[in-house]
């Protein structure tokens, strides 16, 4: 939906609140014919529609990625209209089962004011600890020690490494299983991330990033890795087909941890490789939020990371 016909339909909204209900919706509905609205827009503000205010969480399980040692929780968002529709819809893969999260960032997808999407989330099960949700993901999210210079190097053996194997689960294992209960758009499939979640989406974008269509990389740590996988990448291949949101906050430089990590310098960084390049098929978007720390960015980067990769 475009900009202006979102505005056209808060003006009406606004305009009639004052109205008894039924007087609402008989006007509303005339009032968008009127401007010519279109009729999926038009038919959630029927009285008579059975469509819902707002999607729901369809399923949840748990599921065993091969070669793992623990079960990976896997639930499943569908959007309103889903059950009132034949159309395939586009997905966005979460990670750290941060589904809330993107829940938010989709408000207003049943009235129009959001894309609708079918939304995956997966990562360690709600009755974790923080101790072993971070050591779960650390393991999930970072290539082999090989790969990622000093930092990780101080790291135990087994602490990282299941990047390919975890690709892997969401890609080989869990897509062709939700592909067949759900109506997944394989032509539009996205992934968002945060933190170790965004640098694994570099880590897919740099090594595999058909994997996925769009990508929702929010505050990466460690930049060197990421540019020797990016120069790997670039003298076998002239192209690299994507449409990125690459974000941090602008608070995470002046932190004592964050700075450590080299966030914003790893966002800056490979902003700065990947619009060199002159990639011909990449659409990049870098923001850097202004005042927003490590934590208080993750809500802001998926909601605005959603409209820009979907078109909102």
């Amino acid at each position: 939906m475009t900009h202006l016909i979102q505005q056209v339909i808060k003006g009406m909204i606004l305009s009639l609140s004052l109205c008894s209900l039924c007087a609402v919706a008989d006007d509303l509905g005339e009032q968008m014919e009127a401007y010519n609205m279109p009729d999926n827009v038009i038919d959630r503000f029927d009285p008579e529609s059975r469509i819902p205010a707002r999607g729901t969480v369809d399923s949840v399980r748990r599921v065993r990625a091969d070669g793992w040692a623990w079960d990976h929780e896997v639930r499943v968002y569908l959007p309103a209209s889903y059950h009132h529709a034949e159309a395939a819809y586009p997905t966005l893969w979460i990670t750290d089962n941060s589904l809330e999260l993107i829940q938010a960032a989709l408000t207003g997808d049943a009235l129009g004011y959001a894309p609708e999407l079918i939304v995956v989330a997966v990562g360690a099960p709600t009755d974790v600890n923080a101790a072993e949700f971070q050591r779960r993901r650390s393991y999930d999210f970072i290539p082999d020690k090989s790969q990622m210079g000093a930092m990780v190097a101080a790291m135990p053996d087994g602490a990282v490494g299941g990047a390919p194997g975890f690709l892997d689960f969401l890609v080989n294992q869990l897509r062709p299983m939700l592909a067949s209960e759900y109506r997944l758009d394989l032509n539009d499939q996205g992934y968002a991330g945060h933190s170790g979640g965004g640098q694994f989406g570099l880590y897919v974008l740099l090594n595999k990033p058909e994997s996925f269509h769009k990508y929702i990389i929010s505050s990466p740590a460690v930049y060197q890795p990421w540019l020797d996988m990016e120069a790997r990448w670039h003298e076998k291949n002239k192209d690299l087909k994507a449409k990125v949101f690459l974000s941090a906050g602008e608070a995470e430089a002046a932190h004592p941890i964050w700075s450590a990590a080299q966030i914003v310098s790893t966002v800056a960084t490979m902003a700065e490789r990947l619009t060199v390049r002159q990639y011909p098929s990449l659409e990049l978007t870098v923001k850097i939020f202004p005042d927003e720390d490590h934590l208080t960015v993750m809500p802001i980067a998926y909601t605005r990371g959603i409209r820009a990769l979907w078109g909102m």
